[in-house]
């Protein structure tokens, strides 16, 4: 169960607050006349969460940045977006978000202190700040079958009910739009899939891709072995290799007694060869100790790096339960003193009721998610890492094997050249060298064959590996599924009383709302249906609309397995010809089942604007700001000069 609330919220041009007001809890009316501002009061709020928005009116463009305060799963968080324009002037998508976890009060003290800058879209080495809100949302990383990423922009798609949309789509429209995201955004704000589940999807993705890499090597070997003679059969190339290097010691042996073989060497020709040789040895004995080296140290470092991620894993632990002990236990108020027995006094409030001292819970719990978000980017970063060492140290060990046959390899040679004191001019001895290169030659194919036959045992035995485990994962994700089928029968049914509901305390405006049965939503065509039909009159689509997503709203609070992070702004209250007494009404409702007793002691958010405010709502209780007239907009640019 999510909690996402907004604050307060301020707009600046220049060094001009143009914006300021504070946020109910609950209930909140932004009310005034038609183009008066409540709409791009709506897209700053949809701006400031994280949405992706570039169409500003000219008074709101004119804005250089909104600041919020955010209240996340008892979390007050800051968050600054700027508006950009490009050398055109025209606003800049996918714009970063600036995050301090603190409240605005304290945030905005400094530019710097407690700020960090988060991008829009995904990088390698950088978190999204929809990454960091997901991860204060309690969040599980989502993302399609075909790995497209769901981002917060996607998020509000269903908490935001805008005007522009079409009327009979279910989730504010978006311009390349897949049914995959649709779908995972409903299951993921629904809460019909697990945690369990997406992680095991996630996971049968990152094998499955493991799979079509180890099949494309296997592949690639077996057409190497298809199209050569390649041996196959491990035991007889070790048997092979071993008679050629008996072969090779024979000739060796008798190229160090040349005596018997040749005539003096002119001592020219010996001092070169031997300085060639000489340089070789020397090169390869330096290429395999700075390889070693190299080895050593990284994996030294490999093993502080595992160290250090399972120090990291152990504060995450323990942070987490700190949060979640004090989500349970932190409001826990005694009533007798432990040790004395006498009733304890009512304390004042934010105070403890045992030793009177002051305590800040909100304080305590920011501090906490910071070091929380923190230590995620450091594991992640750390993991990352790690991978690239392991890579690199995987390497190395080949190369190191390598290094070592050709130091061995010189090694032998300057052996044998210094033991020579007759001409190697030699029919003799050129036959032997020659049989010496030929033999190394065959020893080196054969080790790299042998080589290339244990890589390719390894990649089958991988495979079967993989094979296990996509079966087991397969089988859990199976398994989710009829938990997913049993909660989302209990979604869809709350989500279909709740709408029928309010639709039906709509009046007498649509016939066929008062004998309606059955409400259908279907994420993945983005749209809805009222008794199999989705075409009313303009004015019936608009209200059928905000009945449905006032439902899903009103079903997430209800429900604790849903994701929906219990927060709606709705900008489309009254439109396409409403009258004023068919808005007013379905305000009443929605404000009546907010109120109403199942919803008394749980924690959500309504934000809307209207023209059309019913009088009895037109209360401090409920409304934000001022209402808004032509003469007095919702953006005061009376003081900027």
């Amino acid at each position: 169960m999510s909690i996402l609330k907004i604050n307060e919220l301020i707009i600046v041009h220049g060094d001009k607050y143009v914006y300021h007001e504070k946020f109910h809890d609950k209930i909140n009316i932004i009310r005034g006349d038609n183009s008066t501002g409540k709409s791009s009061l709506s897209s700053f709020l949809f701006f400031i969460l994280g949405g992706d928005f570039t169409e500003w009116l000219p008074e709101a463009k004119s804005c250089d940045y909104a600041i919020a305060e955010l209240f996340i799963n008892g979390v007050k968080v800051t968050v600054r977006r700027n508006l950009e324009k490009n050398e055109r002037g025209n606003s800049m998508p996918k714009r970063p978000m600036y995050i301090n976890i603190s409240p605005l009060e304290e945030a905005i003290k400094s530019y710097t202190k407690g700020w960090k800058i988060y991008p829009y879209s995904k990088t390698d080495k950088q978190d999204t700040f929809s990454q960091v809100i997901f991860n204060l949302l309690d969040f599980p990383e989502v993302s399609t079958d075909n790995l497209e990423t769901i981002t917060l922009n996607q998020i509000l798609r269903l908490l935001y009910i805008d005007q522009l949309s079409s009327l009979n789509a279910l989730m504010r429209n978006e311009d390349f739009d897949s049914p995959l995201v649709r779908d995972a955004i409903g299951n993921l704000l629904l809460g019909t899939y697990n945690d369990d589940k997406l992680k095991h999807e996630k996971t049968l993705r990152e094998r499955k891709k493991e799979l079509s890499s180890i099949r494309s090597q296997i592949s690639a070997l077996e057409d190497v072995f298809k199209n050569s003679s390649f041996e196959l059969d491990a035991l007889k190339i070790d048997k092979k290799i071993s008679t050629l290097g008996k072969q090779l010691d024979k000739v060796n042996e008798a190229l160090k007694e040349p005596e018997e073989l040749i005539g003096n060497v002119k001592a020219t020709d010996t001092k070169k060869e031997l300085d060639v040789l000489s340089k070789e040895l020397k090169k390869r004995k330096v290429e395999y100790t700075d390889i070693a080296s190299e080895i050593e140290y990284l994996e030294a470092d490999f093993l502080d790096s595992q160290d250090f991620i399972k120090v990291l894993e152990d504060k995450l632990n323990d942070i987490n339960k700190s949060i979640i002990t004090r989500e349970h236990f932190g409001k826990l108020q005694l009533e007798y003193c432990p040790s004395c027995l006498q009733k304890l006094k009512i304390p004042k409030e934010n105070h403890c009721n045992l030793c009177a001292q002051e305590v800040s819970d909100s304080t305590n719990l920011a501090r906490f998610t910071r070091m929380k978000i923190e230590l995620e980017m450091q594991l992640k970063e750390s993991n990352y890492l790690i991978k690239e060492r392991e890579n690199d140290l995987l390497k190395l060990k080949a190369e190191y094997k390598i290094a070592v046959r050709n130091f061995k390899n010189a090694q032998k040679d300057i052996d044998i050249f210094t033991s020579q004191t007759k001409s190697s001019k030699s029919n003799i001895i050129d036959k032997l060298l020659d049989q010496k290169s030929k033999l190394k030659y065959d020893i080196e194919f054969q080790a790299k064959q042998l080589e290339l036959i244990s890589s390719y045992g390894e990649y089958k035995s991988r495979e079967g590996q993989l094979k296990n485990q996509i079966n087991t994962l397969e089988s859990e994700i199976e398994k989710s599924h009829a938990l997913q089928r049993i909660k989302a029968s209990k979604a869809y049914s709350l989500i279909n009383k709740y709408a029928l509901e309010l639709i039906k305390a709509d009046g007498k405006y649509e016939e066929k709302f008062k004998s309606s049965t059955k409400v259908t939503i279907n994420f993945r065509e983005n749209t809805f249906y009222l008794d199999n039909r989705n075409r009313f009159s303009a004015s019936s689509m608009v209200v059928l609309k905000n009945c449905v997503r006032f439902a899903i709203f009103f079903a997430s609070i209800q429900l604790g397995f849903f994701r929906y992070p219990r927060f709606i702004l709705c900008d489309n209250m009254e439109d396409k010809g409403m009258v004023d007494k068919r808005s007013k009404n379905f305000q009443k409702k929605v404000v009546e089942i907010a109120e109403s007793e199942d919803f008394i002691n749980k924690d959500f958010q309504i934000i809307f604007t209207t023209s059309k405010i019913a009088k009895k709502l037109n209360i401090p209780k409920y409304t934000v700001g001022k209402f808004y007239t032509p003469e007095n907009k919702s953006l005061d640019f009376s003081e900027v000069s």
